[in-house]
C-alpha cells in the first residue's frame, strides 16, 4: 500500500435485491450542464443561511474509489463513521456526475481521479455537497481483488452476466449471474461493471454489495485488518496511514455487525448535454435532506454555526487565487462556490459583498473576510446576486501571496 502525504431501518444483512431497491435514484432532465453548481446552490440558497442545530457527533470521512487502468474512477463511496456512536453511512457517488473543479473547471466526478492534484476528487466533492471530506482511500481493481481475497472473499447475487471482450471483439463471460461466493477477481470485475445502456447506478449497486460485504468480513482486530489492507498492495493509495485506515475500517466493521450501518447513492438526475454517455447533476433538495440526514457531523458550518455559501471570484487574473482562497474558506468551515474569473481585472481592492447591512450580514461578512486575511473595510452592501451565495468576494491585488 501507498500512503500519499500531501493529501434507518435497513441493516447491512439485507438481500442484494433488497439493496438495489434502496438505492433507486430519482432521474429526470433539464437541467444544463454549465449550470449544475448554480442549480444546486440556488435552490439550497435558503437552508444555507439556517445555523446547524447543535448537538451531532463529529463523523471522520473517507472518500474510497476503485480507479480503472485508465486512471479514472469506475466507483466511489463516501464513508463517514461516528466512532463514538459506533454508526457509519456510505454515499454513493456516480462517476458521470458532473463537478466543478477550481482551476478545471466541470468535469465528470470520476475524472477528477485522472488530475494531477490527488485531493481533486476530495475538494470537489466537499464543494458540491457541503461536507468535509477528510480522506481518500483509492484503489484499482487488483487491489480490490486483493483485499476481497484478504478476507475470504464475499457471498453475492450477481445480477447479470459480468461479460468481458478482447482486442478481437470476442465476448467472454468471466463472472457468470446467480448467488454464489466470489474470490478477488470475480468480485472486482463485478464490483465494476457496467453493461451498454445500463444506468451508471447498476454499477453503484453492484459496487455496493460487494464492498459492504467486505467491510462484514473484516476480521475483528485493528491489526488484522491492517494486514487485509495492506493486501491490496501497490493498488491502494491513502492520505491515511495503514493503521488509522485500519482504525476507521474498524468502525466499519463493528457498524455492519451492529447492524447501523446505512448505505444509500447519491439523489440525481440526468442532464441532457447531447452527448451519447448520460451525464447527472444533483437533486439539490434531497441531497441536503440525505447530508443531514447521513452526514449531519461532516456539515460545513464556520465558526458562526452557520452554512454559509462563499462565491469567489477572480479580479486580478492571476491562475491560482481562487484557489487559494477556497483553501483558506474550506479550512474554516465556509461552502466554497467556484465563481471563476471577474467580469474584469485589475481590481486593486478586494471586496466582500453582503446582501444587506444587518448585523447578522454584517457578522458573516467580517467572517469571511477575516478567514481570507482582508480587513474589515472590504466588507460592503450589494445586491449581485446573493441568490447564489450568502456572500461574494471579489479577489484583488491585496490577496496576492
Amino acid at each position: 500500500m501507498v500512503v500519499r502525504r500531501d493529501r434507518r431501518s435497513e441493516r447491512t444483512q439485507r438481500k442484494a435485491t433488497g439493496r438495489r431497491r434502496t438505492l433507486a435514484v430519482v432521474l429526470g432532465t433539464g437541467i444544463l450542464a454549465a449550470s449544475v453548481a448554480v442549480y444546486w446552490v440556488t435552490r439550497t440558497g435558503q437552508e444555507s443561511t439556517n445555523q446547524v442545530a447543535a448537538g451531532p457527533a463529529k463523523q471522520q470521512t473517507l472518500l474510497v474509489q476503485v480507479t480503472g487502468d485508465d486512471g479514472v474512477a469506475a466507483a466511489s463511496a463516501l464513508v463517514g463513521v461516528t466512532a463514538a456512536e459506533n454508526s457509519s453511512a456510505i454515499v454513493l457517488v456516480p462517476s458521470r456526475l458532473l463537478v466543478d473543479v477550481a482551476g478545471a473547471g466541470s468535469l465528470p466526478f470520476g475524472e477528477t481521479a485522472t488530475l494531477p492534484e490527488p485531493s481533486a476528487p476530495a475538494q470537489a466533492l466537499t464543494d458540491l455537497l457541503g461536507v468535509r471530506v477528510d480522506d481518500s482511500w483509492v484503489l484499482t481493481v487488483e487491489g480490490l481483488a486483493g483485499v476481497v481475497d484478504a478476507v475470504g472473499g464475499v457471498q453475492a447475487a450477481v445480477d447479470v452476466d459480468v461479460v468481458t471482450t478482447d482486442a478481437a471483439g470476442r465476448s467472454k463471460i468471466v463472472v457468470p449471474a446467480g448467488s454464489q461466493r466470489l474470490d478477488g477477481t470475480s468480485a472486482a470485475a463485478f464490483a465494476t461493471y457496467l453493461a451498454e445502456d445500463e444506468p451508471e447506478q447498476a454499477r453503484l449497486a453492484r459496487f455496493d454489495d460487494v464492498f459492504t460485504a467486505v467491510v462484514a468480513a473484516l476480521p475483528p482486530t485493528k491489526a488484522e485488518i491492517e494486514a487485509a489492507v495492506q493486501a491490496s498492495g501497490v493498488g491502494s493509495e491513502s492520505t491515511l496511514g495503514e493503521g488509522q485506515l485500519a482504525a476507521r475500517l474498524s468502525v466499519l466493521r463493528a457498524s455492519s455487525a451492529a447492524g447501523t450501518l446505512v448505505s444509500d447513492v447519491l439523489p440525481v438526475t440526468e442532464i441532457d448535454s447531447g452527448g451519447a454517455v448520460t451525464s447527472y447533476g444533483i437533486d439539490s433538495g434531497q441531497v441536503a435532506a440525505m447530508m443531514r440526514s447521513l452526514l449531519p457531523g461532516a456539515l460545513q458550518t464556520d465558526s458562526g454555526g452557520e452554512v454559509l455559501r462563499v462565491l469567489v471570484e477572480n479580479g486580478v487574473g492571476t491562475p491560482g487565487l481562487v484557489e487559494l482562497a477556497r483553501a483558506k474558506l474550506v479550512a474554516d468551515g465556509f461552502r466554497f462556490v467556484n465563481g471563476g474569473n471577474a467580469a474584469n481585472f485589475g481590481v486593486e481592492e478586494s471586496a466582500v459583498f453582503i446582501s444587506n447591512g444587518t448585523a447578522t450580514s454584517v457578522r458573516r461578512g467580517e467572517r469571511v473576510a477575516s478567514s481570507l486575511g482582508l480587513p474589515v473595510s472590504a466588507v460592503t452592501t450589494s445586491d449581485r446576486g446573493q441568490t447564489v451565495a450568502d456572500v461574494i468576494v471579489v479577489l484583488g491585488k491585496d490577496f496576492l501571496p
